[in-house]
Formats: structure tokens, C-alpha cells, sequence
């Protein structure tokens, strides 16, 4: 289990803050974030994040058009949100999701090493909260997804369209597999990030 000890202030890296009608506080630190509205202070690990959804002002929002983005650490939980009306919003989350990426990925690294599925969820339907999703995995076998199972040997590297944002994985003939704008997939970041280091593995093998 991860240490779950609130930091203090005074050790953060950076501190964002909102001051409406309702202030609240978001300190950035190396290992997780706190949100402190009132005396009310709350640390999330980043290594215990499981969804971190990207919300825009549309169904399919563009990376360029992202005004708040979402934490929870359970799919029962409520979302933690973080709105543009931070300070320094475009800041925060550039480094929020950087650090999230860094503290997180070695845990989803050893559930495969281990033998278990990492699960990842996409958006099908609804807007933020009311999310309608659907699950793919990755696991040491391969890329799970509507009870199908394809071999890492069997997709191309994970193609990332930089001006759609769009993730694509692809089977060795070309057909698309797995195919949805970034800001559509909860914890984008770490599905690149795992998809690429088990292709890449599987690369250096053959």
C-alpha cells in the first residue's frame, strides 16, 4: 500500500489556487497532489490514481481545448476536479499528468509482470460525470478487447496521430483494433506509455 501521509504545505513543489466563491487549493507534490478546501486537506498518491479523465467543452474535446481534467482512485469514488479556473491550469496539468505517468506506470508494470490484466476504459457514451465505458486490457499475453485476445507479435507499435490525437493500435495486416480520440480514454498517458513498453519488448525478442 502506498504511504498515504498528508504532506505539508511547505514541501510542495507548487501550489495552484482558485479564489470564488468556493477556494480551494491543489499543491503539486513529487509524490501526489493535495486538495485543500478550508481547514479540509486530502492527499492522493499519484501511484494510487486508477482514471484520470481529460474534460473538454464537447463530446470529443481536442488536448488544446481541455478546461478541466478529473482524478478518482476507484471507479466507485467520487472525481477530485480540477478546473481552468486555476492558477496556472495549463501548468498544473501538463505536470500533474508527467508525475502521474512516472509514479503509476511501475505499478501497472508488475500487475503484468505478476500475471494479471491492467484494464483501461474508454468513453462510449454520455458526458462528464455520466460516463457510459467500455474496458480493454493489456496484459503479459497481449491486448485484450471484446473477449478477444490479440498477441503483442500480432499488432504494429501504437500509432498516436498527432493532429487528430487520436490512439490507434493496429493488427500486422493493418486493421485497426483499438481505435479513439486520446481525451476519450481515462489514463491515456499510461495506455500509451504501457502499450509502448510492451511492443517494444516484444520487438526486441523477435
Amino acid at each position: 500500500m502506498t504511504d498515504s501521509k498528508t504532506p505539508q504545505v511547505s514541501d510542495a513543489l507548487a501550489v495552484f489556487t482558485h479564489t470564488g466563491s468556493a477556494p480551494v487549493q491543489f499543491e503539486l507534490h513529487d509524490k501526489g497532489v493535495v486538495r485543500q478546501q478550508g481547514d479540509a486537506r486530502e492527499f492522493t498518491a499519484f501511484a494510487d490514481i486508477l482514471d484520470l479523465c481529460l474534460v473538454g467543452a464537447g463530446p470529443i474535446a481536442a488536448a488544446s481545448s481541455l478546461d478541466a481534467f478529473a482524478y478518482r482512485t476507484h471507479e466507485a469514488h467520487d472525481w477530485t476536479v480540477v478546473d481552468s479556473s486555476i492558477s496556472e491550469f495549463a501548468q498544473f496539468m501538463d505536470a500533474f499528468r508527467e508525475r502521474y505517468v512516472a509514479q503509476r506506470l511501475p505499478v501497472l508494470e508488475a500487475v503484468i509482470e505478476d500475471g494479471g490484466r491492467v484494464a483501461f476504459r474508454y468513453i462510449e457514451a454520455g458526458e462528464f460525470p455520466t460516463l457510459k465505458t467500455r474496458e480493454l486490457a493489456l496484459s503479459a499475453q497481449g491486448l485484450h478487447k471484446d473477449g478477444k485476445v490479440w498477441p503483442y507479435d500480432a499488432l504494429q507499435r501504437i500509432d498516436l496521430d498527432d493532429w487528430s490525437e487520436t490512439i490507434t493500435l493496429q493488427d500486422d495486416s493493418g486493421k485497426p483494433v483499438f481505435s479513439c480520440p486520446a481525451t476519450q480514454i481515462l489514463s491515456s498517458d499510461l495506455l500509451v506509455n504501457l502499450a509502448y513498453d510492451r511492443l517494444g519488448q516484444m520487438a526486441e525478442t523477435v
